[in-house]
């Protein structure tokens, strides 16, 4: 007997880049640019100590004939694209001379994560903290859904001591705490078999733990070698090194076309987003630009609107003209448009 079809009364944003962006984190199309950038800054020394800047230059030239000229830059997606399909599939080639991809991969995944991590310590926190725009977004009883790296939305809701948690209870989404979706990991996730084994499990948290609550109750935590897990943070000023010395690599779905292969351990994950879409009374879409090419985005977006006979008043908001466009095209005839953008702080 199929599942009874749930009644659409909540209020879910999906959420991009673009209002990250807002908070002057980069975007997707400075992402490589800016990590370069942010490597040449002492507190981003021991980037320069790995060589980050002339191995990424080294990949460059290797995937992209034009990478001879001064200033080439990749696009960003095309680029994580390209590496990841080599290590999938030309990795274990003997003789092309480009050996080091797979320690490349997991340097940008930490450089990016230091960067977004920076970038969010940096914000004034007084202002962050009484964000209009954030303040309805991060309220108890509202799904968030992202698919950003950054805990922007944790830290807001640590600030306010909103209680917040990274999964549905249950399949079940609370009124009396924030559900935060993240489809492509964090910056503060790691797979269990990349924890560092000096470190107890008084150092990680199960990503269905609640946080910020006054009666937090504490879940088993993941044991399997792939499963997720988050690396307990104290403060923003010390964010930084607890992650850095507690996960060998974070865990980071990169922008790659064909990602479905790193998405397993996320599974649980998407079927939240399933679930949490076919609740929506009303869907946000904030700074997600809907590209076409972001395929598994694109369906589970049109599949959970498309549950049941009632679909949701969909809003988006972005400041291009082609975004609302790709959404109309792509997702659904009537949603509506505010080209206003997120004020930032």
């Amino acid at each position: 007997m199929p599942s009874p079809i749930p009644p659409r009364d909540k209020a879910v944003y999906f959420v991009g880049a673009g209002l990250s962006s807002a908070f002057g984190l980069p975007n997707t199309p400075s992402l490589i640019t800016e990590a370069v950038s942010f490597s040449r800054l002492l507190r981003a020394s021991w980037l320069a100590e790995e060589d980050f800047a002339a191995k990424l230059t080294r990949a460059f030239r290797f995937f992209y004939p034009d990478a001879m000229h001064a200033g080439f830059q990749p696009d960003v997606v095309d680029f994580f694209s390209t590496l990841r399909t080599y290590l999938d599939v030309g990795a274990g080639l003997v003789g092309t001379g480009f050996t080091d991809a797979p320690d490349l991969y997991r340097l940008l995944r930490r450089a990016i994560s230091h960067l977004l991590i920076d970038r969010t310590r940096r914000l004034n926190v007084n202002d962050f903290a009484a964000h209009e725009y954030l303040t309805e977004m991060v309220s108890p009883g509202n799904a968030i859904i992202t698919s950003n790296w950054d805990f922007l939305i944790e830290y807001f809701a640590r600030l306010n001591g909103i209680p917040l948690r990274l999964t549905s209870r249950s399949r079940v989404f609370p009124e009396n705490e924030v559900t935060l979706i993240k489809l492509h990991g964090s910056v503060d996730w790691c797979q269990v078999g990349s924890r560092v084994p000096l470190y107890d499990d008084g150092d990680y948290i199960a990503l269905n733990d609640l946080q910020n609550g006054a009666r937090r109750r504490q879940h088993a935590m993941p044991t399997g070698p792939e499963d997720i897990l988050r690396v307990r943070t104290v403060s923003m000023k010390n964010a930084w090194t607890r992650i850095k010395t507690r996960s060998r690599e974070p865990y980071i779905v990169t922008m790659a076309t064909g990602k479905a292969d790193d998405l397993g351990p996320l599974r649980e994950n998407w079927r939240d987003t399933y679930r949490a879409l076919s609740r929506a009374q009303r869907l946000d879409i904030v700074g997600y630009s809907m590209p076409s090419d972001d395929v598994e985005i694109r369906t589970i977006l049109r599949t959970g609107l498309q549950r049941g006979d009632h679909h949701p008043i969909v809003t988006v908001r972005n400041p291009a003209p082609d975004v609302h466009y790709r959404v109309r095209n792509l997702l659904q005839r009537s949603a509506r448009s505010r080209y206003v953008p997120i004020p930032g702080c």
